[in-house]
């Protein structure tokens, strides 16, 4: 069988009625999402499948939901004999990596995104900042961009993640980031699309967040990896727990190194991929990185026995 990734999506790729299909038809997910309403004092399943949406796409309520559904899926997917040779996953699906991989432990890691979302809602309130996709930037041309635009005094933006070539994300106040979507164009940009979130993830307005979030991670034990895991700050692959832990501090304030962390997999000798979350986003940018590479969006139940099919022929 050829070596095979599990990838997981981030904050924006939330739906109303996401992991509904798998949990009517699945003992195993029922349990999962009951473990979540344990460790949340609420029922998580009804946020997830029934809404509303402005409550679904709330910091703490988002990060949770993202990270069980994606969780459930990759278990109904294991349980049919494939297992990942890697993991990684897109700034919050990291943490759905870490517990595919045995470092942290399912109702750990549930608690952990939820206060990670309490901590970055109150660092940056909702509607105070945001994030976008720059299309047709790179890189230099983004960093370029940022250096020339005139923002009002105390604002700020930053570059947030190199997605895949030619989408560039950045974060910061709500009325920068407008002004750089409508000044794109004039830095050889196409176009900029601001993004289903609800704060400037992975910009400097996220450190208050990153030190809250850096005193809780140090009370937790991150246990050595089954499998690689390749996280969003350094892109390159890593099983130490202790060194996984290090790059979760700093993964608030810093980009997410997508397209970087994609390519590491490829050279791990990677042949196909398989995304479990709500959608499949992150099929979309890895087909812009490799288009010949198979990538198997899971979101439901019917997608699920598609992708065993596949990647077990």
């Amino acid at each position: 069988m050829s070596k095979l990734a599990f990838i997981f999506p981030g904050q924006g790729s939330q739906s109303v009625g996401m992991g509904k299909d798998l949990f009517e038809g699945s003992s195993q997910a029922q349990e999962i999402f009951r473990k979540a309403d344990d460790v949340l004092g609420f029922s998580l399943g009804n946020l997830c499948f029934e809404g509303p949406e402005e409550s679904l796409r709330l910091t703490y309520h988002t990060q949770p939901a993202i990270m069980t559904t994606s969780y459930a899926l990759a278990r109904e997917f294991s349980d049919q004999g494939i297992k990942p040779d890697v993991v990684a996953g897109h700034s919050i699906g990291e943490y759905t990596a870490l517990a595919v991989a045995g470092v942290l432990d399912f109702p750990t890691a549930v608690e952990l995104v939820y206060s990670r979302g309490k901590y970055m809602d109150e660092a940056c309130p909702a509607g105070t900042g945001s994030m976008a996709a720059l299309i047709g930037l790179d890189e230099e041309g983004a960093k370029k961009m940022l250096s020339q635009l005139e923002l009002p005094d105390g604002e700020s933006l930053d570059i947030a993640g190199i997605n895949c070539p030619g989408q560039v994300v950045i974060a910061g106040h709500v009325s920068s980031l407008k002004a750089a979507i409508g000044q794109v164009r004039d830095f050889g940009g196409r176009m900029g699309v601001e993004l289903n979130v609800s704060g400037p993830f992975h910009s400097r307005l996220m450190k208050p967040a990153e030190q809250g979030l850096g005193t809780r991670l140090e009370e937790i034990e991150f246990h050595n990896a089954k499998v690689p895991v390749v996280p969003n700050v350094t892109a390159k692959a890593q099983m130490q727990g202790s060194e996984l832990k290090k790059c979760l501090m700093s993964q608030l304030t810093s980009p997410v190194l997508w397209e970087a962390s994609v390519r590491q997999i490829l050279e791990m000798g990677v042949e196909s991929f398989v995304e479990f979350g709500a959608g499949n986003v992150l099929a979309g940018m890895i087909k812009k990185i490799d288009r010949k590479i198979p990538v198997y969006p899971v979101y439901d139940r019917v997608s699920l026995e598609k992708a065993v099919q596949e990647t077990s022929a």
